[in-house]
């Protein structure tokens, strides 16, 4: 694939039409109509969207090969403090050879270089079929937008673009759950207290215990995670009251060959002996979100760790286009939850990460991403989907 600087100036373009459009997860229409105007308008030989909101692009190649999906999530997060972003968080401005603004790592830059490049791929060069999504919901939903895209369909390998830095390549990824604690206790006025049995109390005694629950470590995986990120109590607002109720979510990084059921009971472990202990209970936590088409998608958080490994075909296909880019890289694990958390860990589909932009800047101000990695990663793009004949 020849990257022209006409095709240079169109993906910068894009990239920055693309961070122009502001979405949360559940409100991703503005990018969403401009991804199917840019397939529409790059020659796409089909583009669909489906009833959650996700678009979905496909380029038939010359011969017969494999089905290859190249994903990139449509959603952001907010911009948090205004004053401390330097340029407009929805600008897309250019500035010192980066692109400012919301999104630009996480990622839209990903998803404009792999839109891009498919469509500028000589359809002679390709073997099978390529499907690029833009998909929904990833920030507040990992991967179950994503998931009602594979559905029925027969796909051999899946790439997300997510920010890698280019010189990663991602082929291992931990899992997540949010485990949600519930407590118990007794009413009472507050000028009381010991008429009540004070259920933030206990939940603070029993946090400590979860805190102080040793952490596991694995070679490749790193050290396991188990943070508390949420607390509420009842009733509210709480003058006057004892409160009987406390609710606190913890957040969770798995290893591979983790379970629900081993999960809570590590969780069950910490407590035993506790006093009170049959006033607290666990469960994995749910998690839903109203899709901007108004279908709703609604979970269990729960999320497998995921590993391709080297043998696997589609990584030996990307490694080689990486190198025949001229880019040197190195294959780690990537900590936080993605796409490929449902084609990898939950449907066994060969799956990895590579993309364009610094993870370290993902949901924070200033967000950027250096051109130079826009564009070298389209390159890589390219020639991962001119390499489909060779996929085995």
């Amino acid at each position: 694939m020849e990257l022209t600087k006409d095709r240079q100036e169109e993906l910068i373009r894009f990239t920055q039409e693309l961070v122009r459009c502001p979405g949360y997860s559940g409100d991703e229409a503005q990018s969403a109509a401009a991804i199917a105007r840019q397939m529409e308008k790059l020659g796409y030989d089909k583009i669909e969207v489906d009833r959650w909101g996700n678009v979905i692009g496909t380029i038939r190649g010359a011969r017969p090969g494999p089905t290859i999906v190249l994903d990139g999530h449509m959603d952001v997060v907010p911009i948090g403090n205004r004053e401390l972003w330097e340029h407009e968080p929805y600008g897309g401005e250019i500035s010192d050879g980066k692109i400012w603004g919301r999104g630009t790592a996480d990622m839209k830059g990903g998803l404009a270089a792999c839109l891009c490049s498919a469509a500028w791929v000589d359809r002679a060069n390709i073997a099978g079929t390529i499907l690029v999504t833009g998909s929904v919901a990833e920030e507040l939903m990992v991967g179950r937008g994503f998931g009602k895209i594979l559905e029925g369909r027969k796909v051999d390998a899946v790439m997300t673009c997510e920010p890698t830095g280019l010189d990663q390549l991602a082929v291992a990824g931990v899992g997540r759950t949010t485990v949600e604690m519930t407590v118990r206790g007794l009413v009472a006025h507050s000028s009381k207290p010991h008429l009540g049995d004070n259920a933030v109390y206990r939940a603070m005694d029993a946090s400590e215990r979860i805190r102080r629950m040793p952490r596991r470590n694995d070679p490749r995986f790193g050290t396991d995670v188990i943070e508390l990120v949420e607390i509420r109590s009842k009733p509210s607002p709480g003058n006057g009251c004892v409160p009987d109720y406390c609710w606190v979510l913890w957040e969770c990084r798995l290893f591979p060959g983790e379970t629900q059921e081993s999960i809570l009971n590590r969780f069950h472990t910490a407590l035993e002996g506790f006093d009170g202990v049959e006033k607290v209970t666990f469960k994995i936590g749910r998690i839903a979100v109203d899709c901007y088409t108004g279908e709703r998608l609604d979970h269990e958080d729960f999320l497998k760790a995921w590993v391709t490994p080297p043998e696997e075909p589609f990584r030996k296909l990307v490694e080689q286009a990486l190198v025949q880019t001229g880019i040197k890289y190195n294959p780690i694990v990537f900590r936080a939850c993605t796409n490929v958390s449902i084609s990898a860990g939950a449907m066994g589909i060969p799956s990895l990460i590579y993309g364009p932009g610094n993870l370290d800047l993902a949901h924070k101000p200033n967000e950027h991403l250096d051109i130079e990695e826009l564009l070298l990663s389209a390159k890589a793009y390219g020639r991962m989907i001119e390499l489909t004949g060779q996929y085995e």
